[in-house]
């Protein structure tokens, strides 16, 4: 009997969390696809605030989950945006910004996550920059494109306090689990 009892509440655990992914990865494409979306420089690329939402998966559901999340969110917005070109780089870079984040605190907010935020938003910078080289040859083109994709990192870094806050002030961690 309590076998069965175990059983159910690991299969409920893991379909809330695998549906919670989902939901964050629709958010995430859905936030850089079309909200506050401001196409840079003639690569194709642009800036966006949807990283915010990948840290909040980040601290919200399991490592595994919230990389993928970031991976399918960001790169279906590549492709729907008609950004293609960058999809690649993005289902690799996405998913290496959770890496700095902890889910295991009581709170959103806290030493570790607003650290892990300002990391996050430094690698993904320096990633894309070197994948902007690759892809274009240009150191020169690479890093004036980012210094105006600085935008990105910053604009994420302040909804994902404030969102990030605001949850903490609900209680979402104590709900969700």
């Amino acid at each position: 009997m309590e076998d069965t009892k175990k059983q159910n509440t690991n299969v409920s655990f893991k379909t809330r969390t695998l549906v919670s992914a989902s939901l964050f990865a629709g958010i995430i494409c859905v936030t850089i696809a079309y909200f506050l979306h401001l196409p840079i420089g003639g690569n194709g690329g642009f800036v966006h605030v949807g990283d915010a939402f990948i840290y909040l998966a980040a601290v919200l559901l399991p490592m595994p989950y919230a990389a993928c999340a970031a991976a399918i969110g960001a790169g279906i917005a590549d492709i729907l945006t008609g950004s293609a070109n960058w999809a690649l780089a993005t289902i690799i870079i996405k998913p290496i910004l959770v890496l700095f984040f902890t889910n295991k605190s009581k709170k959103i907010i806290n030493i570790r996550n607003v650290c892990a935020a300002i990391i996050a938003g430094i690698v993904g910078t320096i990633l894309y920059m070197v994948a902007d080289v690759i892809m274009y040859g240009s150191f020169a083109t690479a890093f004036v494109l980012t210094l105006v994709g600085l935008i990105q990192p910053i604009g994420s870094f302040i909804v994902f306090i404030v969102i990030g806050l605001v949850f903490d002030k609900l209680k979402i961690k104590e709900r969700i689990k």
